[in-house]
């Protein structure tokens, strides 16, 4: 088991502000290799901060034996471990010195210097990431062989994606001890490397640039006869990154009056959103616009088709069309004469219905008025927004226009009453799935007329109520 004091913790907290990055000689990708970072923080820690395991006791910093330490292990206990890293942290910031052979040791790269180089060489070698004695590994070539940059790469799928974390994949190159790395905007480049065949990019970094351009070029490490270490490239790997808006979600349109009303929800990095219709089997641009609700002029009775594609502008103007949401609706019909009445009254149906309940009559300016539908809806409704009086037919058209111009499922029946075995023609207006409920509800202007009893919302046997020729015993036409 191993015991860390508190005061070593706060240390490691605070790694990343002790040394720069730069000064790094690990991989910036690996997870392990961000570890060796966080270790650097040791050297932040009292000088009587070191960590102690089970077999292992701290070291003063004296020599415990004349001979030479193996090198890496400080406190020369034959093992090298984090205990040895923090007895070299500690001494880079003359905390506690180690002693003379432990400073042999700790000069990992042999130059006279103990920094944070050789500390970073050592958690290398302790976390299994390099081994302190990698260069004397190397296989040592002829300097011909040594190719000095990468000429040719192989084209990845470009990346279009949400400003975010993107991870850039390629198939790793056998042999290969790393990839260096690099990233090109419009007006600015940075310098990557990792040990493996992926990278992690921050688009958020690039928020300015509507292009990114990722280079990958793969190396590997080799001796010549004058050099050590000498990188030699091979052939790499290319794509462009560019940032698109998410899509939309939340469309939603409803119909009213002369227009539909289209609203959606914001889409995450949009900067505005194009939106288009159909109608009559033809899509048509509306327009771009930053807002997120319109109200679009459109045709009465009409199946119509909305889609908002979410855009950012970054100079180019990049448009996400994977996933670019559809809405259907079909379009209230339009009566020019219900909506003067409407405009009257107020767009309420219980106003409507009450301007519907109006005196009885079997002519209009000397003219008969058939009591069997022949006619159609719309030549009794006109008649009845002209004289406001009619008989029931009159009364039901003018209500079912401005039912449906309201938004209502409305429908006027040409049916008619039972009584004692006898049938009387009347008409009606049936509005299904009222208020949500699932129910189909009766408006009938003319029983409230002639009874003096609410015949508005009442169903079918309601007590009171006339007797309807429901099933069409008689007889039963949908007018509208």
């Amino acid at each position: 088991m191993t015991y860390i004091s508190r005061k070593f913790c706060a240390a490691v907290a605070a790694a990343a502000l002790v040394f720069p990055q730069g000064a790094l000689c690990a991989f910036a990708d690996s997870a392990e290799e961000q570890t060796i970072s966080a270790v650097e923080g040791y050297a932040n820690g009292d000088a009587d901060d070191v960590v102690t395991s089970d077999d292992e006791s701290t070291t003063d910093g004296e020599s415990t034996a004349e001979e030479d330490f193996a090198k890496g292990d400080v406190n020369n206990d034959g093992k090298i471990n984090i205990t040895d890293a923090t007895l070299v942290a500690a001494h880079i910031k003359s905390k506690k010195m180690l002693s003379v052979n432990g400073q042999k040791a700790a000069d990992v790269s042999e130059n006279g210097i103990i920094n944070i180089a050789d500390l970073s060489s050592l958690l290398a070698h302790i976390k299994g990431i390099r081994a302190m004695n990698w260069l004397e590994l190397l296989e040592t070539v002829d300097e011909s062989s040594i190719v000095p940059e990468t000429t040719k790469f192989t084209k990845l799928d470009n990346i279009i994606s949400l400003r975010g974390d993107v991870t850039v994949n390629w198939t790793a190159v056998e042999g290969a001890d790393g990839y260096d790395i690099v990233i090109t905007g419009e007006n600015k480049a940075e310098k990557r490397q990792t040990r493996y065949n992926k990278l992690t990019i921050d688009e958020l970094k690039w928020a300015d640039d509507d292009i990114i351009s990722v280079k990958v070029m793969p190396f590997t490490y080799y001796n010549t006869a004058s050099k050590r270490g000498v990188k030699s490239f091979s052939d790499g790997y290319e794509c462009k990154l560019r940032v698109k808006p998410a899509n939309v979600t939340g469309l939603k349109a409803v119909s009213e009056r002369n227009y539909v009303k289209l609203t959606w929800k914001a889409a995450a990095d949009a900067d505005v959103y194009n939106v288009y219709y159909k109608v009559d089997g033809k899509e048509h641009y509306y327009g771009q616009y930053s807002e997120r609700s319109l109200k679009i002029k459109v045709s009465p009775e009409k199946d119509y088709e909305f889609r908002v594609l979410a855009v950012n502008t970054f100079g180019k103007s990049y448009e996400n069309a994977d996933k670019s949401p559809k809405v259907k609706v079909h379009t209230l019909p339009y009566y020019a004469k219900a909506a003067a009445v409407l405009d009257k009254v107020g767009w309420d149906l219980q106003k409507a219905f009450n301007w519907c309940v109006m005196p009885y009559s079997y002519y209009i300016n000397g003219e008969w008025l058939p009591r069997d539908g022949s006619p159609g809806m719309e030549w009794y409704a006109d008649k009845g927004f002209d004289a406001h009086e009619g008989n029931c037919y009159v009364m039901a058209a003018c209500f079912c226009e401005m039912a449906k111009m309201l938004g209502f499922d409305a429908h006027q029946i040409s049916s008619c009453t039972l009584s004692r075995g006898t049938s009387i023609d009347h008409s009606w207006v049936e509005i299904n799935n009222f208020g949500g409920s699932g129910k189909t509800y009766i408006f009938d202007p003319e029983f409230q007329c002639e009874k003096g009893q609410s015949g508005f919302k009442i169903t079918y046997g309601d007590k009171g109520t006339w007797k309807y020729d429901i099933n069409g015993t008689v007889k039963r036409v949908i007018m509208s």
